[in-house]
């Protein structure tokens, strides 16, 4: 069987119970719906152009539909609440109902989550989804939870590439002395400075305006946060490094989603379920699409990146964060 059916078959099994037990729950208490609505304020950093702005609102929609319309979902996008730290802490404090997250900034709670940071931890975006599905997604909700967050939904956030000002990147000698913004995550940074760049923690808003006053060469991420934040017209170099697979959390308050009914807490879960899968699908057909707006744009894409050289110029990160890790690294196909 091959790894495509395979991923297909596991969220599909899984989805066929989970709505199954939820349907049951509604129709015996029909929906536990009625009255005004509870508004549920969602704070992201991207850009309202972004899949994941589309993916919450879709949460929303799919959540009004489970509880009769008992609450409003309203999405904050481009940083309005704030840096994905001060938001990560809002919802650990439960001034913030929800959030959606990258797992660098959660290492301020608990280093091991850092293991989702690793480079080169996956060689496909498949590899994964599988990883997450078949147990990995589980582990990382059990420690989030011990911080008074719940996952709701993981979301792609894409193949995370080296894009700057100056040069193609081709080989890691190419990276050596380029001022890169990086995530305000350690391995990140351990990442870039073993690779010889001058790695330069910053929070996701703060990226525009360093390139714009040149305090930075550069950054890395997706072909979609490129594009959405406009980076491509500052920093015209894209090279597929593919140095890490991203993925994000959609979370929500622990106490507060459990001061939820019983039958609403099921219909966040499964509105969250089904935003996951709908947001899987979105992102991969969205990022042709925004790889063809930055070419567009004048972008100069470079697919001739030596991975290998990549991956054993970083075996060092890898192997000074095992003991950090431990058991989740045996969930990662890493050597």
């Amino acid at each position: 069987m091959d790894r495509r059916r395979l991923l297909s078959l596991s969220l599909g099994t899984a989805a066929v119970g989970l709505t199954g037990s939820l349907s049951a729950t509604l129709a015996g208490c029909g929906g536990d719906g009625g009255g005004d609505k509870a508004e549920v304020r969602l704070g992201d950093v991207v850009n309202e152009t972004n899949p994941h702005i589309a993916a919450e609102r879709y949460f929303g929609q799919r959540l009004a539909e489970l509880t009769d319309d008992a609450y409003e979902v309203r999405v904050f996008p481009n940083g309005g609440i704030g840096d994905a730290a001060k938001m990560n802490e809002q919802v650990h404090s439960g001034s913030l109902h929800m959030t959606k997250t990258l797992f660098s900034a959660l290492t301020a709670y608990d280093k091991r989550l850092g293991v989702m940071s690793l480079p080169y931890a996956f060689a496909r975006q498949d590899d994964l989804y599988l990883a997450l599905v078949a147990g990995l997604g589980k582990q990382l909700g059990d420690i989030l939870e011990q911080y008074n967050f719940k996952v709701l939904a993981f979301f792609d956030s894409g193949a995370r590439n080296v894009y700057n000002k100056k040069r193609p990147v081709r080989t890691p000698d190419d990276v050596r002395g380029l001022r890169l913004r990086v995530p305000q995550d350690a391995i990140a940074v351990d990442t870039f400075t073993t690779l010889g760049a001058q790695a330069i923690p910053m929070g996701a808003p703060d990226i525009l305006p360093g390139l714009q006053a040149d305090k930075i060469d550069g950054a890395e991420n997706s072909p979609i946060f490129y594009v959405t934040n406009k980076h491509v017209e500052q920093a015209s170099y894209w090279s597929w490094t593919r140095h890490q697979f991203g993925i994000d959390a959609l979370l929500v308050s622990r106490t507060w989603f459990e001061d939820q009914s019983q039958a609403h807490q099921d219909a966040f879960v499964e509105a969250g379920w089904d935003t996951q899968k709908h947001e899987w699908n979105l992102w991969r057909a969205e990022t042709d699409k925004y790889v063809k707006q930055a070419a567009d744009a004048g972008a100069q894409i470079n697919d001739d990146v030596d991975v290998d050289a990549f991956r054993k110029a970083v075996k060092p990160v890898v192997d000074k964060y095992r003991s950090t890790f431990g058991y989740l690294l045996d969930l990662l196909p890493i050597t």
